[in-house]
């Protein structure tokens, strides 16, 4: 997707970002727990959706360029051995590009919406 080349995404739920837009700051419960928030790259995104959403039935993908955020941003073996990214840091709301949703298709799998 050309849309997101450059670009690294968090998917969380609806809820979640809502609460983000009302604080004008992004802090998933992994910042407290594990000291960063989880990014996947574009293409590693929905199968991170299928693996950490199962009873979802929607996302919202917080889609950030790597240059607004590099200087806190790790790349870092996760499953697979796949490098991940990683945020060591709160995300402020105006280093999110834009957001998409992920919804699940007619067969229950996450697609971009």
């Amino acid at each position: 997707m050309k849309l997101l080349e450059g670009k690294i995404v968090h998917l969380c739920l609806p809820k979640e970002w809502e609460a983000a837009l009302q604080r004008g700051t992004y802090r998933a419960a992994s910042l407290k727990s594990e000291g960063f928030i989880h990014f996947s790259t574009p293409e590693q995104a929905l199968e991170s959706a299928e693996r950490y959403y199962r009873e979802a039935d929607a996302l919202v993908a917080l889609i950030v360029p790597v240059k607004w955020v590099k200087a806190q941003l790790k790349w870092e073996p996760g499953r697979s051995g796949e490098d991940f990214p990683h945020l060591y840091a709160a995300l402020p709301l105006e280093k999110v590009e834009t957001t998409l949703p992920v919804e699940r298709n007619a067969e229950g799998r996450f697609i971009w919406a």
